[in-house]
């Protein structure tokens, strides 16, 4: 067994992949924000203010069919 590989190093190496895979995945989560905010025409912005406030169930705003449907009841 070779004595260099010690618990201490294994924890160290674990931590960095664990905060690369982090830093991967929060680039995806912000392209997919995007992507969601192109095809229901929002703001990536409010889409992700909305999933950090109401979790990724909550419904993004800002969106022209909503708008519509707004203008609408109010006339």
């Amino acid at each position: 067994m070779d004595d260099h590989i010690t618990p201490e190093f294994i924890e160290l190496m674990v931590d960095k992949v664990i905060d690369a895979i982090t830093d991967k995945l929060e680039e995806l989560d912000i392209s997919l924000d995007y992507i969601a905010g192109a095809m229901l025409d929002a703001d990536a912005l409010g889409i992700a203010a909305t999933q950090a406030t109401r979790g990724r169930a909550g419904e993004a705003g800002g969106n022209k069919l909503d708008q519509r449907h707004e203008s609408k009841s109010r006339e």
